[in-house]
């Protein structure tokens, strides 16, 4: 993010009012072609954890699926489990279901169904992942041929399956070298892998393949911040399936549903080349940096793309540091992104010091007062 926000937005100081109020948290599940799942109020997580995980699904460059995030629990307890949800709509049906089982115990009770027979643990932890979809009654759809996990930056171990939809792991004793039980945050990671048909996979890169090679393409796009003359092709029907914004600019009777040439104003066209390759092909053509997310998140939510716009936002939260926790703050307040100011203030508040020395507080105090007196606030406390 080479250019500061405030350079960026044509925007009167303060333009947008803050108030004070109770921290309000996002927990989204992401996967492609999916949608939020859980919406929900947090209160302070140092004194009481959240009862929804926050979890992000990611799918990898060979098909398959990275879940990752936080479970909650706190030493108090001697039995807890915790779910966190997600879906895989263009790979089956269903929502799964992701379960954290975490049980005290007493030594002599370690039994043949543990890995270990060590008397030094003091908790098992369990996992289970379940999705009651009738597609996994079927040998010929759905072939989820793995999953596996890590907790707590243990090595690798597999979820056997146990019936059609469900996969268990083994019970598995911690001990307080291995994961603290006063921790209150059980990080989790699990993969997810399909095997896909030759057919399938011939068809998404040959459907692919229409706009990579523009084939057969019924409108052109043009663009007025081009330096020289550039346009790129789509196809309406696919556009219009995507894009409920695309739907209406070619069903309206506005001008681009005649003529079938639409002039992008707003939008650079590197970034709408890659909003366009997300509309296809469910990723963008290069990873995600840090250059191109915010850019790229405006004009997701421009056409209303929300999965690259949920993408967007989970990598720009993996992006925050001392250099750009102010830029970043101040572009999530304008665009009411809340779970990446609600992160980027936490961030300021624990390093308040170091924030108050750079030149782009002075210019957030300027530009946007009511941010600075929130983010004020929260160091104070």
């Amino acid at each position: 993010m080479s250019r500061r926000f405030w350079e960026q937005e044509n925007l009167n100081p303060g333009e947008k009012d803050i108030t004070e109020e109770e921290p309000k948290q996002q927990f989204v599940i992401i996967a492609r072609g999916r949608e939020r799942l859980a919406n929900t109020a947090a209160v302070s997580p140092e004194k009481h954890p959240s009862s929804v995980p926050d979890f992000q699904v990611t799918e990898l460059d060979d098909g398959s699926f990275k879940i990752q995030g936080t479970f909650n629990t706190t030493e108090y307890e001697t039995s807890r489990q915790d779910v966190a949800k997600f879906k895989l709509n263009h790979i089956c049906p269903g929502i799964f279901s992701f379960h954290l089982s975490r049980t005290s115990y007493q030594p002599n009770q370690l039994g043949a169904d543990c890995e270990t027979s060590s008397s030094s643990f003091e908790f098992m932890v369990e996992l289970s992942l379940e999705n009651t979809s009738s597609c996994f009654r079927h040998d010929d759809h759905c072939k989820l041929t793995a999953v596996w996990a890590s907790i707590n930056a243990s090595p690798t171990f597999f979820l056997k399956p146990i019936s059609p939809g469900q996969w268990k792991s083994a019970k598995m004793p911690f001990g307080s070298q291995r994961f603290e039980l006063k921790q209150t945050k059980i990080p989790c990671v699990l993969w997810i892998n399909f095997s896909r048909t030759t057919g399938e996979m011939n068809a998404q890169m040959q459907f692919v393949s229409l706009y990579v090679n523009q084939l057969n393409c019924d409108v052109t796009f043009h663009f007025d911040a081009a330096e020289r003359d550039e346009s790129i092709g789509g196809h309406v029907a696919i556009l219009s399936v995507r894009s409920s914004v695309f739907a209406a600019m070619f069903q309206s009777g506005m001008q681009e549903t005649n003529t079938r040439k639409v002039c992008i104003k707003d939008i650079k066209p590197d970034i709408f080349k890659q909003l366009l390759h997300y509309i296809y092909f469910g990723r963008t053509s290069t990873k995600l940096s840090e250059e191109i997310a915010q850019p790229l998140y405006v004009a997701a939510d421009m056409y209303n793309i929300e999965d690259l716009k949920d993408e967007c936002v989970q990598f720009l939260l993996t992006c925050i540091k001392l250099e750009n926790a102010i830029n970043l703050m101040a572009w999530a307040h304008v665009h009411s992104i809340d779970s990446i100011k609600e992160a980027t203030l936490i961030f300021v508040e624990s390093r308040g010091r170091e924030i108050c020395k750079q030149d782009d507080w002075e210019r957030l105090i300027k530009n946007y007062p009511d941010l600075s007196l929130l983010a004020s606030r929260r160091m104070l406390k």
